[in-house]
């Protein structure tokens, strides 16, 4: 990997601070790639180490709200609860400093965690919050399309809940970048594109055909994550339809956030199902 090698290389050559910053662009790819979360985990642990060592605080921070996502989705609610005050408290701190790189990175993997819960009014306004402290970078980090792609599944599940047209325009908008990021090659963005797409018919005649190709694409590109919410999304849709192939999708989506290890979604999903 090209960001390991820029790690390695800065730490031979004495240039810590580049090497720990490729250290944390390293961690934050390989999540938004759906990377096993018990492997990040491990990693991040390692990393945060060497950068307390070194004082690399700011990298430390951002490793810090990759590391919170990774306990929220893939551990138990003991643990969680000590995480989410440590989390606050970075974010306050991110706050009071103006520090907008650190904030939006916080709520960056903060709305992603909420929306995989089902926490869509919290992932909402996190993402509202998000947008307005981008106001204040010179460029917003697109992460991808992944940024994009959950505001996106965000926008339409409030649109769904509230009808209220703002929701629409917002989905519509985040729709339109990913079509960019597919006609730019951006790996991962067709199947992106396809889910939302799924979303804003979902429950019409043609959505499980779309869903089944994002399903597709998803295990394609290797993006088991993204894999398990368009399984989860599909399931939703068949269940509103009275649908019994509801049960096959959900099932799907549990094995692949275990397979992420998610464990805590997974656990989530199964107390959700409602049979």
């Amino acid at each position: 990997d090209s960001l390991l090698h820029c790690y390695q290389v800065g730490m031979q050559t004495g240039d810590i601070e580049n090497a720990m910053l490729s250290a944390y662009v390293y961690l934050s790819k390989s999540f938004i790639f759906g990377r096993s979360l018990a492997e990040l985990k491990r990693e991040a642990d390692s990393f945060m180490k060497q950068m307390i060592n070194y004082k690399q605080m700011l990298t430390k921070d951002l490793t810090l709200a990759i590391r919170h996502a990774i306990l929220s989705l893939g551990d138990d609610p003991s643990l969680v609860m000590c995480q989410s005050t440590q989390q606050k408290d970075l974010l306050q701190r991110a706050i009071e400093n103006n520090n907008v790189v650190l904030g939006s990175v916080i709520y960056f993997f903060s709305g992603i965690e909420a929306y995989i819960f089902g926490e869509y009014e919290t992932a909402a306004n996190i993402v509202q919050r998000r947008k307005e402290m981008e106001k204040q970078m010179s460029r917003k980090v697109i992460q991808n399309g992944m940024t994009d792609f959950f505001d996106g599944l965000i926008f339409i599940a409030m649109a769904h809940k509230t009808n209220d047209i703002k929701w629409s325009v917002e989905a519509s908008n985040a729709a339109s970048k990913l079509e960019h990021y597919v006609q730019n090659g951006i790996i991962g963005s067709d199947h992106k594109l396809l889910l939302l797409q799924s979303e804003f018919e979902k429950d019409s005649a043609d959505a499980i055909n779309k869903y089944e190709r994002a399903i597709a694409l998803a295990k394609k590109n290797e993006f088991v994550h993204e894999q398990a919410v368009a399984c989860e999304r599909a399931a939703d849709s068949l269940l509103r339809n009275g649908d019994a192939r509801a049960a096959h999708y959900y099932g799907k989506a549990h094995n692949l956030y275990l397979q992420w290890g998610a464990q805590r979604k997974a656990d989530h999903l199964i107390k959700s199902i409602p049979f």
